[in-house]
């Protein structure tokens, strides 16, 4: 088990834990952002950690990469990435990254905007806030279930300087509910599965001694 899977996996238990009451029920409508992040001048990219030595070539299976995307370019960067990072590996990376899909949605579906702030970028955190903030202005609150794991397949990679960018193809099966102060449903249905397909786009600073992954956007 990696580094990085141990560290994620405890901030996860301990969030899901948090969230129980949510991810336990049926849940609802999720807000769709499109907003990118400029990547960090490279003069004011803190250059104390020192590169790692060159890991083992990354292996991936057909089914970790989008048919979509081009699996031997996104290969080559996640090499890239290995070799600069410690801490990276591109299997762990897939799972770990649907645990934060499930804790990131089950923190906006309850509100809760201080988990939501340690995981997303600004950007993506002023859509979620402004989305929370005008469900509770209406009474409303927002129900979300996720039926099963999700399915996480490489989209596309990128080195900027010292900083990674991965996107990722995501896949799940989602029941989606809006409710008022009543329980009356305004939204959704709760008897209804969705298929919803979603592309996350995660980055960050190589070599970093912070494991974290910051979404910096997301698009449907």
């Amino acid at each position: 088990m990696t580094i990085t899977l141990v560290i994620l996996a405890v901030a996860v238990v301990f969030v899901l834990w948090r969230l129980s009451s949510v991810l336990g029920q049926d849940q609802g409508f999720i807000p769709q952002f499109d907003r990118n992040q400029t990547p960090p001048k490279l003069d004011e990219v803190d250059e104390a950690d020192t590169p790692a030595p060159a890991s083992e070539p990354v292996a991936l299976a057909a089914e970790d990469v989008d048919p979509a995307a081009n699996a031997e370019e996104i290969q080559a960067v996640l090499e890239e990435i290995a070799g600069k990072d410690r801490l990276f590996d591109a299997k762990s990376f897939l799972g770990d990254a649907g645990s934060a899909f499930e804790m990131i949605l089950g923190a906006f579906a309850s509100g809760d905007k201080d988990t939501l702030s340690s995981f997303v970028s600004k950007d993506v955190y002023a859509g979620f806030a402004e989305a929370i903030d005008a469900r509770s202005a209406k009474g409303q609150h927002l129900e979300l279930t996720l039926l099963k794991a999700p399915e996480t397949r490489y989209f596309r990679a990128e080195v900027s300087g010292n900083m990674a960018f991965i996107t990722l193809t995501i896949n799940s099966e989602q029941i989606q509910v809006t409710r008022d102060k009543a329980g009356d449903v305004v939204a959704g249905d709760p008897a209804q599965t969705s298929r919803v397909e979603d592309h996350w786009n995660f980055s960050r600073k190589l070599g970093s001694s912070d494991p974290i992954w910051t979404l910096i956007a997301t698009r449907a």
